[in-house]
């Protein structure tokens, strides 16, 4: 791929509007960067770049969207450019903005609900609060696809029970049914729009010592891309540090980086099964993709070359 091949669209961009957390969860990797929340003007400026290449932008990277104290226009601001809003989220503030975060744009919330599980003890108050929200936009929004996100699976027979202690509250407060999903599968839907999610938990690249790899398959680049709070452009949304920094959105077009010499081995390279840089060859969470989807990646890096 060179400078003049047009760039194929991708289903998702993740923005981090801000790097800033009201909590310090065990399984979150944190920043070392500087607290930082974006400006609304450099955040339009970003939807810009963006609905050129996706009709919907993940506003996640690190830190929790609802502390932005501007969330209302940048929302509206989604909606003016006819992008849809994947807001991933704590849950905690959910409640207490819910006006806000069920804005028109808005057509999926996930929430983090493992995070109620922290230290072997389980916050029910916290977990009531993310419920009591889930209740209500159920009736007012029952368009909007919710995911309660319980991404700490483990062999581990405490970590299974405490599962299944919120599953059984979260049947209990909502009137419904919340079984366990079945091995072999991650999702389930529980009533309407509203979705169960449970995994395994990931370790965020740097967290702990991974073997090195250099084989394998990631669908960064190919279906989603990240920018920092900062205009970073990164291949992915776990690389939350930008050590795989492809440029800035401060000095150049989304186009233009997406098509840089580093960002084009890094694509070529997960359609051959090769893990180009570092920071993929120990990446923990690429290790989930099979290597034969690397083949569906090469028949469409092809066909995207040819248009």
């Amino acid at each position: 791929m060179n400078a003049a091949t047009p760039l194929a669209p991708v289903a998702r961009i993740y923005i981090e509007i801000t790097n800033v957390c009201n909590l310090h969860c065990s399984f979150c990797a944190g920043t070392a960067r500087p607290p930082a929340f974006m400006t609304h003007a450099f955040f339009n400026h970003v939807l810009r770049e963006a609905q050129t290449l996706t009709s919907r932008v993940c506003l996640h990277v690190l830190g929790e969207p609802c502390v932005h104290p501007q969330l209302d226009a940048f929302l509206a601001s989604c909606h003016d450019h006819e992008l849809e809003v994947e807001l991933t989220t704590n849950g905690t503030l959910l409640q207490e903005k819910s006006t806000t975060v069920l804005a028109p744009a808005v057509r999926q919330i996930n929430i983090s609900v493992h995070n109620v599980l922290d230290k072997e003890k389980i916050d029910w108050e916290r977990l009531d609060t993310m419920l009591e929200f889930v209740r209500g936009a159920m009736r007012t929004r029952p368009d909007v696809y919710i995911n309660l996100r319980l991404w700490n699976r483990s062999a581990h027979n405490a970590q299974s029970d405490f599962n299944a202690q919120i599953r059984e509250y979260i049947a209990s407060r909502l009137g419904i049914t919340c079984p366990e999903i079945p091995a072999g599968r991650k999702s389930r839907c529980l009533t309407g729009r509203l979705y169960l999610h449970q995994d395994s938990r990931f370790f965020w690249p740097g967290q702990q010592a991974v073997p090195i790899r250099e084989k394998g398959f990631c669908h960064a680049l190919t279906t989603h891309c990240a920018i920092l709070v900062d205009g970073t452009v990164c291949p992915c949304c776990l690389d939350a540090e930008g050590h795989m920094a492809l440029g800035s959105l401060q000095y150049d077009t989304l186009s233009q980086i997406l098509l840089s010499p580093r960002a084009t081995a890094m694509r070529e390279g997960f359609a051959r099964g090769i893990l180009i840089e570092k920071q993929c060859q120990c990446c923990d969470y690429c290790r989930r993709f099979p290597l034969h989807r690397q083949r569906a990646a090469s028949t469409l890096q092809a066909k995207n070359s040819k248009t």
